[in-house]
């Protein structure tokens, strides 16, 4: 590599820095506000116990699972959007909520 390029690509690294850090500040705050949703979890458990029947075990088994899932599948995506791009993710995402 030739110190020209080494050049440019410090100047365009530099350059897209002050865009990192706002896609890092957003990205908290998306998790800061999904995060609401697991803590009101608990608001739900009761009613759905009464309606449906199903043991509150359960109930909390299956929101552990959906946590863990969340948790660990995050370096899976991670690699995904690297292979197709963040769009069709996020639009697939979407489609899922």
């Amino acid at each position: 590599m030739t110190i020209e390029q080494e050049l440019k690509q410090t100047v365009s690294l530099t350059e897209r820095m002050p865009y990192r850090w706002l896609q890092l500040f957003l990205g908290v705050i998306c998790m800061i506000m999904v995060a609401n949703l697991q803590y009101g979890w608990t608001l739900f458990v009761n009613p759905m116990s009464v309606k449906f029947g199903w043991e509150k075990a359960a109930i909390q088994l299956a929101f552990t699972i959906f946590v863990l899932t969340e948790t660990w599948l995050v370096p899976f995506e991670g690699y995904i959007v690297d292979k197709v791009g963040p769009k069709p993710v996020v639009m697939v995402g979407g489609l899922l909520v």
